[in-house]
């Protein structure tokens, strides 16, 4: 190279540095500003942040920071925005939103965001996007779609993986100046749009929860609720002089010290070369911080207390506590005895005392938002309130870190190597028909998923992002539980072709089950159908997605569900509608159909009897399935008859699921 180009090389190359320099000092500037908008960073009470451990700790840092529980919480930048603001418009509860950028920043021109929560926080639903509230004391009409509509900034996220949602900046009223201004600890709103990062696609924030169709308009303030569980030491900060809130975070997401604790101390003492060398022959370090999975140090009980703070139903004990955590945040630290602050409450169960009757009767609407009717948990984030009260907890040491870990598994589900089989449950079962013979036990093959410890005591009966998740309440499979309150068992949940009458039948001659009285559905129709077609919405939402998982299509045949699940692309809940065209796609011949489940009930209706044509024109052979428990006949014809009978009975009780 002569001196001519490399001059010149050298030009560019102090260029391109200086450019990437102002980029990179433009992006810091940008996320400073960013983080005036948001909750700001607090580092007291012992809180230091995950930053810190990465020094020492670098393997964990990097098997933590690919977790989904960092990405819960991030602040909006384009390496945390998975949406396309692109100008897209969407109809969420009869108002329209649009998402745009704007100098690499992100916004949405929506109907004030403060007006709406006011009304329907405050007012009665009249229909669609009309509330009557209460102003100066005289009831109004008041119509959403005239509401003044606003540009807001985007500046949070939550979630990325099964979809993720977005906070706009919001205002607070000064005292003084009577007037709304943007402050540090902001208000933040939801903007009610969620998007699905696989279908590439904007929804309305309502149908990405399991919420009945009459019920409010769901408003969310991140600092009222996700604070709690969406980041680290959230503490809202509420100021009762004036109402509003100086809101704090040790960190957002679920970062190191949500698990370990503060470490500010340890991170400190550990900086000296000296004392990690030191340290490391004995057992006492200066600065101790929590590891949920020595369960020498810490019992199994304290140990699951840990992933309790979040996954967990509970209430403060008494109200000053509560209002203790909305003033200053939580109290308790991982390793307390999380019982001393917190009450967890559990359903009273299928047969309650009379006082426990009296208990249910009183919060019916809250029980049933949670679990199902014989107190099993339905709904999903809700894991440690399941497990506590298996046996394997409460006879045994069975804790979270017993099949999870943050550090030794996949990010998806942080699973330990092996722990989707029956590794976990042979640590402690070892007896040989758990183990050399679990044939005699299963009544399966050793190596068919009816050998699987978990399809049989912990099936996919919870309800959660937008599917279905096994349950923690580990159980025996029982017949009674869908005779008496409906909740699918899992011999029916695998074989979908199968009655109740069926189920019974066999679990009575292998492990002395009773027999109950059946009605004659329950006797010759498959109960995955009775379920699919006239069961309520969890119901149907859990069988649709067994519709698709392929331990059950190997087990009950594939060639038979499209029909029955194209019936449900009318179905009034939107969750429900996308999970059974997600099973759909799995079924033979529907790899490629489209459908798309907000769109107006028309053309769902469209479609349906579209999928049910192209059912009927796949080419038939000697193996297709058929009987009246399918409800297809000898000619794989649709018995409709028995189909609309089912279906013009369905249950249309209002559904709720506070995942």
């Amino acid at each position: 190279m002569g001196w001519g180009a490399l001059a010149v090389a050298i030009a560019v190359a102090i260029l391109f540095g200086l450019a990437y320099g102002k980029s990179s000092l433009a992006k810091q500037a940008e996320r400073q500003a960013l983080r005036i908008l948001v909750p700001r960073q607090d580092k007291s009470k012992g809180y230091t942040s995950s930053a810190s451990c990465r020094a020492c700790h670098p393997s964990q840092y990097a098997s933590w920071h690919k977790s989904f529980h960092r990405t819960m919480t991030q602040l909006a930048g384009p390496d945390t925005v998975m949406g396309k603001f692109d100008g897209t418009e969407v109809v969420s509860g009869g108002l329209l939103y649009r998402v745009f950028q704007t100098n690499g920043q992100y916004w949405a021109k929506m109907p004030d965001p403060e007006i709406i929560m006011k009304a329907v926080m405050g007012g009665r639903r009249i229909d669609d996007h009309i509330y009557l509230i209460k102003t100066n004391g005289v009831l109004k009409h008041l119509d959403l779609t005239k509401v003044d509509r606003v540009d807001k900034r985007v500046v949070m996220t939550t979630g990325s993986h099964h979809y993720q949602t977005y906070w706009v900046e919001g205002s607070v009223r000064n005292p003084q100046t009577q007037t709304n201004e943007t402050k540090y600890g902001n208000v933040l709103q939801t903007l009610p749009l969620v998007y699905l990062p696989k279908e590439q696609q904007w929804i309305p924030r309502d149908n990405a929860f399991m919420t009945a169709p009459n019920s409010k308009r769901m408003i969310s303030q991140w600092n009222h609720h996700c604070i709690k569980c969406h980041s680290t030491a959230g503490n809202p900060g509420l100021v009762d002089s004036d109402g509003t809130f100086d809101t704090r975070v040790a960190e957002l997401g679920i970062s190191c010290e949500a698990c370990h604790g503060p470490s500010a101390e340890h991170a400190e003492h550990y900086r000296s070369p000296l004392a990690r060398y030191t340290e490391q022959f004995n057992d006492a370090p200066a600065a101790k911080v929590v590891n949920p999975a020595k369960l020498a140090k810490l019992d199994h009980r304290r140990s699951s207390q840990i992933c309790g703070q979040c996954h967990g139903v509970y209430i403060y004990n008494d109200e000053k506590v509560g209002n203790e955590f909305a003033r200053n945040g939580p109290a308790y630290r991982p390793g307390d005895d999380i019982h001393s602050i917190r009450y967890y409450i559990q359903h009273p169960g299928p047969a309650p005392t009379p006082v426990r009757q009296e208990e249910l009767e009183k919060n019916r609407r809250f029980f049933s938002e949670r679990w199902w009717d014989d107190g099993t948990i339905l709904a999903g984030g809700r894991e440690f309130t399941a497990m506590r009260v298996s046996a394997c907890y409460t006879k045994g040491t069975m804790s979270c870190v017993s099949c999870h870990s943050m550090h030794d598994s996949d990010p998806v589900d942080q699973l330990k190597p092996d722990m989707r089989g029956n590794a976990a449950c042979i640590e402690c079962h070892t007896e040989p028909e758990y183990t050399a013979a679990i044939e005699q036990h299963t009544f399966h093959k050793p190596d068919s998923t009816g050998s699987n410890c978990l399809n049989c005591h912990m099936p996919h009966t919870t309800y959660a992002l937008l599917g279905a998740i096994r349950n923690h309440q580990v159980q025996a499979p029982l017949a009674k539980r869908s005779i008496r309150h409906g909740v699918p068992n899992a011999c029916n949940l695998c074989h979908l072709d199968q009655t109740l009458d069926w189920t019974q039948q066999h679990l009575a001659k292998r492990y002395g089950h009773e027999p109950l009285p059946l009605s004659a559905e329950q006797k010759n129709t498959s109960a995955a159908l009775l379920w699919l077609l006239k069961g309520h919405a969890a119901q149907r939402a859990i069988t649709a997605w067994h519709a698709g998982w392929q331990p059950a299509l190997d087990a009950s045949g594939d060639g038979w569900l499209a029909p029955h699940l194209a019936r449900l692309f009318a179905d009034p809940y939107g969750v429900v509608r996308h999970i059974a065209n997600e099973s759909l796609k799995k079924q033979p011949g529907f790899a490629k159909f489209e459908f798309d489940f907000i769109a107006p009930e028309p053309e769902r209706a469209r479609l349906a009897k579209r999928a049910i044509t192209q059912w009927n024109e796949l080419p038939s052979n000697v193996d297709d399935a058929t009987g009246d428990a399918i409800l297809i006949d000898p000619d794989r014809q649709l018995m409709e008859t028995a189909i609309q009978a089912l279906l013009k009975n369905r249950d249309d009780r209002p559904v709720t699921i506070k995942e």
